[in-house]
């Protein structure tokens, strides 16, 4: 056995078990609305709230909880009494379920948007209650993600602004990301140790800053070039942030679960430069509409980062790695590969088909080794290579 791992099995014994598993299941299954429209009236709204309400609210759920016992821990709060319960997180799954069948539903009625709002508000209320019993007030930013998430979707549901959810996704993954990449590498090559909290560089702040700017203009009405400029400024700062991260000697090249981190990162600044082309000199791509441009963030970005993290969870482990299996690497180049095709078949015969296969048969490759952790031993800490006391 694992040390530092929970013996016990069935799927409740960890709260990232079921909201992983749920992720997985929902981002192999949403694409098929485009090999079968008739699922929906409106495929692609339904598409675009369901990646990030559906999808991404699940694995946002499963990440933070898992991590809620670690900030308690290090606030001296390591009894584990404010922590969700098992019908806490059944509660969760219930409201995540309730949430899916809302989003399905047309119109904007009191009774559908409470549905929508029941998983996040939800989510946000049971990390929120550890966290001011044990006043951590820095995480409380952290702790109400879930509700700018609910925002980014509701937004997205009544605008139909595909621009305003790709940037708030970036912008959030440039802020969480931004953290958790350089810090497990700073980790596993021994320049910190698991428990410290890694300084963030004012490079990578300025990046998020610029980040944010791009944000802010596109919902102002400024013009489209402004924001397209912003945009090209935040790619440079994204990429350029990477410098400082301890990259040296290959070990990311050497180690599959960091390399999955940093390929997944590489979308950042990628997608937003791709936007920021696209919107600051209109015209000069020919074949490329922004829709397509914006799967580099939502494709390549989103689901990379989160297939790379989740999979940290289900690795099996030797004394200071994480060890990625065939599945883990399938999936995660089908998933790779998914987004490069949707965005060089743009405008093609099969330009939805053949990377949504790709796609969904990734995201199911990737389930399948999520089910086989659950017969596993939980390690402690879930998502990183360090173990716990004996």
């Amino acid at each position: 056995m694992l040390v530092g791992a929970t013996p016990e099995k069935g799927l409740w014994r960890a709260p990232h078990l079921p909201l992983f598993l749920l992720a997985a299941v929902w981002a192999a299954l949403v694409p098929l609305v485009w090999l079968f429209p008739g699922l929906s009236d409106d495929p692609v709204g339904w598409h675009r709230q369901e990646l990030i309400l559906g999808f991404a609210g699940a694995a946002m759920g499963g990440y933070l909880l898992s991590a809620l016992p670690h900030w308690l821990k290090q606030a001296g709060h390591a009894d584990g009494r404010q922590l969700p319960r098992k019908r806490a997180l059944q509660s969760l799954v219930l409201a995540w379920i309730a949430g899916r069948l809302a989003v399905m539903q047309p119109g904007t009625d009191a009774i559908t948007l409470c549905g929508i709002g029941l998983f996040p508000l939800g989510l946000s209320a049971s990390l929120l209650i550890p966290i001011v019993s044990a006043r951590l007030w820095r995480r409380l930013p952290i702790a109400l993600a879930p509700v700018g998430l609910l925002i980014v979707g509701l937004d997205l549901r009544l605008t139909g602004d595909g621009l305003t959810a790709a940037l708030a996704i970036a912008l959030l993954v440039a802020v969480v990301g931004g953290r958790i990449v350089p810090a497990f590498l700073a980790a596993r090559a021994g320049h910190m140790a698991p428990q410290r909290r890694m300084p963030l560089p004012l490079g990578g702040r300025l990046a998020d800053v610029i980040l944010a700017l791009a944000l802010a203009t596109h919902l102002s009405g400024i013009p489209e070039r402004v924001t397209g400029w912003f945009l090209l400024g935040a790619s440079a700062g994204q990429a350029a942030r990477m410098v400082r991260w301890p990259l040296s000697g290959g070990l990311a090249g050497r180690q599959f679960d960091l390399s999955m981190l940093v390929i997944a990162w590489l979308w950042l600044p990628a997608g937003l430069a791709l936007t920021g082309l696209l919107l600051a000199f209109p015209g000069a791509f020919t074949g490329h509409s922004l829709p397509t441009v914006l799967h580099a963030v939502t494709m390549g970005l989103l689901g990379g980062m989160i297939l790379a993290v989740m999979a940290r969870a289900s690795m099996r482990r030797a004394p200071g790695v994480l060890l990625a299996g065939a599945g883990h690497r399938i999936a995660f180049a089908l998933v790779m590969l998914s987004t490069l095709l949707r965005l060089a078949l743009s405008g093609l015969p099969g330009a939805l088909a053949i990377p949504t296969l790709f796609w969904c048969l990734g995201w199911a490759v990737f389930c399948g080794c999520a089910i086989g952790a659950l017969r596993r031993p939980v390690p402690h800490p879930v998502l990183s290579a360090a173990r716990g006391p004996r």
